[in-house]
């Protein structure tokens, strides 16, 4: 066993090396929240935009901690849903091949993943329930979808079922993109506590050898699925870009955060439509910026090769 892990001839290898040394699952202490974790602000200010409004600020400390610890909470839970219900059921279906292909090597990879995406979910659920003990705080709600897992709902109903395993390998290798640049970001915002900032560290410095092995393997596979399958599923691509990144446009998220803080059904409207004209920007510069990094992204792995869904996102709009 330790003689194969010693060779350094081949690229599998040398991804198995890598894993052994700096995957966070073999070589991290756990995570803890530390009891002055019950005075801080779990969650960067800058990323909740509900916290600059006068009537949340009102609430005091103690006020703001709520409203923040419940995006804190959103975030965690929606990482462990995306890992859970998607990543890892990817990862498993190529190396059972329900996702035809794979090489023994790329299963091994897999497998990795499958690891990793686990602690990460479990490194969340973690992180939840000490702070859940400490601050006393409750979380809202335990949501049981995110906006990924959504999208490729609708996708799939759109899409003849024997495309589906083929296009999960896509939509998951989009997600572990655009999450890889979101940890990044989140990852060096202030004001957020050093629990959850140490989270998202520890988290990115696996996303990114995850991203780039979906992103070779999509690139392989792309070039060998069926062209009826691609046309289908090139087709579809640009509409399936807006509708997983359009996010919570309609605030269901921040309408919860706002009735459990015990304002009125009207005080809820008004802090909405106050703060309405700038999530409308912030969410549509994200959308701008991460839909061109997807699109490079489909450009490298040769995806855009492919001249009918080149010619889909040109008449979509998209400039290439």
């Amino acid at each position: 066993m330790n003689a194969a892990v010693e060779f350094k001839n081949s690229q599998f290898f040398e991804s198995v090396n890598k894993w052994y040394a700096s995957a966070t699952v073999r070589n991290s202490p756990r995570i803890l929240v530390p009891e002055s974790a019950k005075g801080e602000f779990t969650y960067p200010q800058s990323r909740q935009l509900l916290s600059e409004h006068p009537k949340i600020q009102a609430l005091g400390h103690d006020g703001m901690a709520f409203v923040l610890a419940q995006s804190a909470y959103q975030y965690m839970y929606e990482i462990g849903l995306l890992e859970t219900r998607f990543v890892i059921d990817c990862s498993l279906n190529l190396i059972n091949n329900v996702i035809a292909g794979a090489t023994e090597e790329e299963k091994l990879d897999a497998l990795t993943i499958v690891i990793d995406e686990g602690y990460h979910a479990h490194v969340a659920l973690d992180y939840i329930i000490q702070m859940k003990a400490i601050t006393g705080i409750e979380p809202l709600e335990v949501p049981q979808s995110n906006g990924n897992l959504d999208a490729v709902r609708r996708a799939f109903e759109r899409l003849p079922k024997q495309m589906h395993n083929d296009f999960q390998l896509i939509s998951v290798t989009l997600a572990e993109h655009t999450l890889t640049k979101d940890l990044i970001s989140i990852g060096r915002e202030k004001g957020a506590s050093e629990a959850f900032t140490k989270v998202m560290t520890d988290h990115v410095s696996d996303e990114g050898r995850h991203a780039s092995y979906f992103a070779r393997l999509m690139g392989t596979h792309w070039k060998r699925i069926p062209e009826e399958t691609r046309l289908v599923i090139g087709r579809m691509l640009p509409a399936y870009l807006d509708d997983y990144l359009a996010g919570d446009a309609d605030r269901s998220v921040d309408q919860r955060i706002l009735h459990a803080c015990g304002f009125s059904e009207d005080e809820v409207n008004t802090i909405l439509e106050e703060t309405q004209e700038e999530f409308a920007s912030r969410l549509n510069g994200y959308i701008t910026t991460t839909k061109a990094n997807l699109v490079k992204l489909l450009q490298r792995t040769g995806v855009l090769d492919h001249q009918p869904t080149r010619q889909a996102f040109v008449e979509h709009g998209i400039a290439l």
